[in-house]
């Protein structure tokens, strides 16, 4: 009898035991709109790169987490996070205070500059309050269209919205828009590419981009910041940063 209730024991534990570690082991569903060097891209290997996955991924690395990336449209990030449909999401999102209404934000682990851009050959525009300037572009549901339709309303302009930064910018290069507003990191990419872009006038914001994070797991929360600030204490978040500028 003692020796059957021993086995019956055994098997209690062993049942429990691998129910713990199944649950350890369930990788944290990051959603990531691969849309934008240098933060999120695919390499070509067709793995996700850039500042963005390297960041997650290390702080997996020192958290001991499993991360599977979950692929998304940008503006169906935020509410796949709210309603926990994803664990986190990591894609150059900046941290506003009605966005964290919906969702908890990590800190910061880079911050950006929004600014103006226009074709080289209209140097002479001081910002864009210029009456050359009378239409603006953006990439829809973005912190970006926010701040064009502020401006556009404030100085009676017209703003055209696009899907993604590429096509944000072949708009401007194409002249169909008179300036656009955009982050200068996210822009980089095709600043570079054109080479016939600059920005005007001063920064129209200062902006943190931070992880989103469902907002029941205050858990995951906790264990991202400590792997953030880990990385910072470390130094290399700032090379995570730094290598990926220089290589794009």
């Amino acid at each position: 009898m003692k020796k059957n209730l021993f086995i019956s024991l055994l098997i209690v534990i062993f049942v429990l035991s691998a129910g713990v570690l199944t649950a350890a082991a369930d990788p944290v569903k990051v959603a990531i709109n691969p849309d934008t060097k240098p933060f999120k891209y695919y390499d070509e290997a067709g793995e996700f790169a850039g500042i963005d996955a390297d960041v997650i991924n290390g702080i997996a690395e020192a958290e001991g987490l499993e991360i599977e990336f979950v692929e998304m449209k940008f503006e169906d990030i935020l509410d796949a996070v709210a309603s926990c449909e994803v664990d986190a999401a990591i894609s150059a999102l900046t941290k506003t205070e009605n966005r964290s209404k919906m969702v908890h934000f990590s800190s910061p682990y880079v911050m950006g500059l929004q600014s103006v851009f226009v074709r080289l050959k209209n140097d002479g525009l001081q910002d864009i309050s210029d009456p050359a300037i009378t239409i603006i572009g953006a990439k829809s549901s973005t912190t970006a269209e926010e701040n064009a339709r502020i401006v556009a309303e404030r100085l009676n302009l017209q703003v055209k919205l696009y899907p993604d930064y590429a096509q944000l910018f072949e708009a401007l290069e194409n002249d169909e828009i008179d300036a656009a507003i955009s982050d200068e990191l996210l822009a980089k990419e095709f600043v570079d590419s054109y080479a016939d872009m600059m920005t005007i006038g001063q920064p129209l914001t200062n902006e943190p981009y931070a992880i989103a994070v469902c907002p029941d797991n205050a858990e995951l929360l906790t264990t991202i910041n400590h792997g953030l600030n880990e990385m910072r204490r470390s130094g290399k978040l700032d090379e995570i940063v730094l290598k990926n500028l220089s290589n794009n």
